[in-house]
C-alpha cells in the first residue's frame, strides 16, 4: 500500500478520534498533529510526544473505544463499560509489560490518560456514537478506517493537554512489543492489536 494513503488512513483514524474526545470541537492544533514514520510502515506516531511526556510518571486508562459500523452500514464508535473483559483485559496486560509506568484510578499531576480505539469486535448492547457527517471524507471513509488497527492518544489527565498519540494499520506482519516495556517511548510505539491479541473478523464497509 502506498505510503500516502498509508497516511491518510492516519490522519482519518486520528480525526475522528479527537472529535469524540473534544465534543465535537475541530481545533486543527489537535485534530491533525505532525506525524512520522513509527517502529514500522504501518505506525505513525504523534512526532513530539517522547519529549511531552517525559515529566509523566503515571497512566490512567479510558475504557475501550470501538470502531465499528451499524446496521445501516455507517461507522461508529462505541464506548464500552469500565468492567468490559477487553478493559480488565488490557489492564492486565500493562500491569505485566509496563510494569514502570503504574496504573491510577483518578486525575492527578503528572498523569497522563490514555484513550484507544480498536475495531471489529462485539461492544455488547452501549450505544454508539456515529461519526461526524461534517467529515469531508465521509463519503468515502470506509477504505481507510477499514485499515485502522488501532488508535491511541495521550493527554495530560488535567487539562486535556494533548501530548501524542499512534496509529496502527492493519498488516499481515506481526509487531510484537516485546517481553517487557521501560518507558513511554515503549507504550507510544506499542501495537495494540497484538499487544490485546485478538483478530479482526472481516466487517462491512460504510
Amino acid at each position: 500500500m502506498k505510503p500516502f494513503f498509508n497516511l491518510g488512513c492516519a490522519l482519518v483514524a486520528w480525526n475522528e478520534l479527537c472529535r469524540v474526545a473534544r465534543g465535537g470541537d475541530s481545533d486543527p492544533q489537535t485534530t491533525r498533529p505532525g506525524f512520522c514514520q513509527g517502529r514500522h510502515n504501518r505506525q505513525f506516531v504523534y512526532a513530539e510526544s517522547p519529549r511531552l511526556l517525559t515529566p509523566y510518571h503515571g497512566l490512567l486508562l479510558e475504557p475501550l473505544w470501538l470502531l465499528d459500523t451499524r446496521r445501516d452500514g455507517r461507522w461508529q464508535l462505541v464506548a464500552t463499560a469500565l468492567g468490559h473483559s477487553l478493559n480488565l483485559r488490557l489492564q492486565t496486560l500493562l500491569r505485566a509489560w509496563m510494569p514502570a509506568i503504574p496504573q491510577v484510578a483518578e486525575p492527578a499531576p503528572g498523569i497522563v490518560r490514555l484513550r484507544l480505539v480498536v475495531p471489529g469486535i462485539d461492544a455488547g448492547p452501549t450505544p454508539g456514537r456515529p461519526i461526524d457527517g461534517q467529515s469531508p471524507l465521509v463519503r468515502g471513509i470506509a477504505p481507510y478506517l477499514e485499515q485502522v488497527a488501532s488508535v491511541a492518544q495521550f493527554e495530560d489527565s488535567r487539562d486535556g493537554h494533548l501530548l501524542g498519540g499512534v496509529v496502527n494499520l492493519q498488516s499481515a506482519a506481526s509487531h510484537p512489543a516485546g517481553v517487557r516495556g521501560e518507558d513511554w517511548q515503549d507504550l507510544l510505539g506499542c501495537d495494540w492489536q497484538q499487544l490485546l491479541q485478538f483478530k479482526i473478523a472481516g466487517r462491512a464497509a460504510g
